[in-house]
């Protein structure tokens, strides 16, 4: 048993090690790019020599990070694009390969949150959640696809969510479109392996990229947006924006086909897969603990509308410093 451990512990080293590539060189878009934990992996890409195409919906968000980037010593283009929308990604696609003659690496890390109990979402809001967090990824893959296969080598990262593996009461849109993106994501790096493309899936549990700011919040918003905040800012529950980009740089780097994050968001993925009607038990007694629907019932307000005594506050500290470190206050008012 002793032996085949080891067998199988040294076979997946030199599995990873004869995947491993460098950085420097490469060139890769971000979607989702000018804040949050997509910037955060830009400024590593540029760290680590690479060439970065970042883009996002709103221009002075992408330009002011752009600048940032530059100022890092990074090769950078900048694209005011919307992923949902299949030509503008076809048309930044095709910038980006006019300009450095191909795609090596993609990172799908464009997504929306919206927060707020089943009663105050409308079917707006799933369509929204999805045309974004998983058709926007689809229609990146298909724009980078055929540079990929003309070089017989990419990368392709989709960023999904912890709540992409198991449900979690008051994000149905979310959840909705993160378990979808990850049935996307395994099936993509089942069919594209052979081309030399592999598809990396990163699930993160909580993290302190800044975003409760500019998710958005329905039903009783300010309470919403109190319990979101502090979850995710507090420390031994969230992990930081850094420490996960630097994860999922070297999942990258190995060829992962799936990654959770965090000790918190493993326990919970661990769980949901050997016990999954243990786990039902208790998000239904979750969900009893979470506002009920009133307030704005189907309208919605953004996080930073939903301020209240509980946040921002010193539970909140960690990820409003985060919010100011990765462009998450809003420049376009």
């Amino acid at each position: 048993m002793c032996v085949a451990g080891l067998a199988f512990v040294g076979g997946r080293m030199l599995l990873h090690n004869s995947r491993r590539f460098d950085y420097r060189g490469r060139r890769a878009i971000v979607t989702g790019g000018a804040r949050g934990l997509g910037l955060v992996l830009a400024r590593r890409l540029v760290k680590a020599g690479a060439k970065v195409a970042i883009c996002s919906r709103t221009l002075p968000e992408v330009e002011f990070a752009a600048a940032e980037l530059r100022q890092r010593g990074g090769e950078v283009l900048a694209f005011r694009c919307d992923v949902r929308n299949r030509q503008q990604v076809h048309d930044m696609t095709r910038h980006v390969v006019e300009h450095w003659g191909g795609v090596d690496l993609l990172f799908n890390v464009a997504g929306v949150i919206e927060v707020g109990p089943l009663d105050a979402m409308t079917m707006d809001d799933f369509h929204g959640s999805m045309n974004t967090n998983c058709w926007g990824a689809l229609h990146t893959t298909l724009a980078a696809l055929p540079w990929m296969r003309q070089a017989g080598w990419g990368r392709i990262v989709n960023i999904s969510s912890v709540g992409g593996k198991l449900a979690v009461p008051h994000l149905l849109p979310y959840v909705a479109s993160k378990f979808a993106l990850v049935g996307l994501s395994a099936a993509l790096r089942a069919e594209l392996a052979s081309d030399g493309i592999l598809v990396t899936t990163i699930c993160p549990g909580l993290m302190r990229t800044g975003s409760p700011r500019n998710a958005t919040f329905k039903g009783q918003h300010r309470k919403e947006y109190a319990w979101f905040s502090i979850g995710d800012s507090l420390p031994l529950v969230s992990m930081s924006a850094e420490r996960a980009a630097e994860q999922i740089m070297q999942a990258c780097q190995r060829g992962d086909a799936e990654v959770v994050l965090s000790p918190l968001g493993k326990l919970a993925a661990g769980l949901q897969a050997l016990s999954p009607n243990l786990v039902a038990e208790l998000t239904a007694i979750a969900q009893r603990l979470l506002p009920r629907n009133g307030g704005l019932l189907t309208q919605s307000a953004k996080g930073y509308e939903s301020q209240s005594a509980w946040s921002p506050s010193i539970l909140t500290a960690l990820g409003d410093s985060a919010a100011a470190g990765n462009n998450e206050t809003p420049r376009n008012g």
